[in-house]
């Protein structure tokens, strides 16, 4: 029976062999016999030589089949792109030639090589510029209004913050409601954000339900230029000489800086006044009917407009109040409010008063400026139309949520039929078959 008394002691964790093998005791030489032994049967013809078999003999067939694999998706790689240049390289139709004139037809691989190229670019353009070429319809000639006022949402109409106690909160800016209901008598109101069509149109409808606004244009309208999201007002299809942006970021209206107006970001103060204090500013422009509203904006260049413009109206009702009191004036106030204010009106011809509403003429005989006539007027009607809100307002967001119910729900019907419709035959097709077989 063999001694176990000199074995190890397991159960104190296995003992190191470090010394052991430091003090000679490995048969050093039972590993020369063995390693001379190895290489004599090597070189003596005695089993397998080294390095006999390939080295793809030690490849596994998953990893054969991965290289194979691989290297038909390269082939098929490089054939779709010599035939897609190929493809792309072709010669122009007759429309797309009018678009490149730069380029022209060829069978040379310099111009064919071009005109992929200049494929490829438009590809790429067309996820860079807005969705469509016209943002918004022809106008409408029996529209009244001559002039387009294009807003934005963030941080002008609304502010929204996020915070780990309440998440994502949305403020509406004092005097939206009477900037909107007010100026919609004067101007066609598009709104113009960066803001996506998913996030932003919820929000829209709650703010405005009333559709003052008249065309609400999202992100997807906006150009993508140089790492930034612009608003190309050239889209639009309005004359840009009666198109009025007002911004919070003066990146967003690069293309035509002359057209816009750029306000301070809305912070969520409660108390502001910065949007509802433009308001006689743009109801002047209104009033004084401008050929080219760029020109107004530069000469308020530089400045805080609601403040300058109440400058230059003070200085021009100084001048008009002199000069009734020295009788020096005809039916004054038009044009000295104009001229004073550093503008020039193209087509200032005299209100007609509506039933009920003074004179113009008697009303510049009480020192009324042309300003002043129209701003009562304006606040009438601004009246009215929230008398009439007050009202209706309540029957008419019925209706508009009826017709919408009505209109998903007939939406809805006609993509179950035109799905059913190719498994089961229609109507129709069942009276052509027993026609037939009557």
């Amino acid at each position: 029976m063999p001694d176990l008394s000199k074995l190890p002691d397991l159960t104190q964790g296995i003992p190191s062999t470090l010394e052991y093998e430091t003090s000679g005791a490995t048969n050093r030489a039972a590993l020369a016999a063995v390693e001379g032994g190895g290489s004599g049967r090597a070189g003596g013809g005695g089993g397998r030589p080294k390095g006999e078999l390939p080295a793809s003999a030690y490849i596994s067939s998953t990893e054969r089949r991965r290289q194979k694999w691989a290297m038909w998706a390269f082939v098929f790689a490089g054939v779709s792109a010599v035939v897609g240049v190929a493809y792309l390289g072709r010669n122009w139709d007759e429309k797309e030639l009018a678009k490149n004139p730069e380029v022209p037809n060829g069978w040379s691989i310099g111009l064919w090589w071009k005109r992929a190229m200049a494929r490829m670019g438009d590809t790429v353009t067309y996820y860079q510029e807005p969705a469509f070429e016209k943002l918004l319809p022809d106008p409408d000639p029996s529209f009244e209004r001559p002039y387009t006022l294009c807003i934005s949402l963030e941080d002008m109409l609304v502010h929204s913050e996020w915070s780990r106690e309440h998440g994502w909160r949305v403020a509406k800016r004092p005097g939206v409601d009477y900037f909107l209901h007010y100026l919609s008598q004067y101007y066609e109101i598009v709104l113009f954000t960066t803001v996506p069509f998913a996030t932003a149109e919820p929000l829209v409808r709650k703010l405005d339900p009333f559709r003052f606004i008249m065309w609400p244009l999202y992100r997807e309208a906006t150009k993508y230029k140089d790492g930034e999201v612009v608003k190309d007002l050239s889209y639009l299809n309005r004359d840009l000489s009666k198109v009025i942006i007002i911004d919070t970021n003066p990146k967003h209206v690069r293309e035509q800086p002359e057209n816009a107006i750029i306000l301070p970001p809305w912070t969520g103060d409660p108390k502001d006044k910065e949007l509802v204090s433009l308001v006689p500013f743009l109801e002047f422009i209104h009033t004084m009917q401008y050929n080219d509203v760029r020109k107004v904006i530069k000469s308020f260049e530089g400045t805080h407009i609601p403040t300058e413009f109440a400058r230059r109206e003070a200085l021009a009702r100084a001048e008009h109040n002199k000069r009734l009191q020295a009788k020096s004036s005809r039916g004054g106030g038009m044009s000295w409010l104009s001229s004073h204010l550093g503008l020039k009106p193209s087509n200032m011809s005299l209100m007609v008063a509506p039933e009920g509403e003074e004179n113009p003429q008697e009303a510049f005989a009480k020192g009324k400026m042309l300003q002043d006539i129209a701003r009562e007027r304006g606040i009438r009607n601004y009246l009215m139309l929230e008398e009439e809100i007050r009202k209706n307002g309540e029957k008419w967001l019925k209706e508009e949520q009826e017709a919408m119910e009505k209109a998903q729900k007939e939406a809805m019907k006609s993509m179950k039929s035109s799905f059913f419709g190719w498994f089961t035959p229609s109507s129709e097709q069942q009276k052509e078959g027993e026609t037939k077989r009557s």
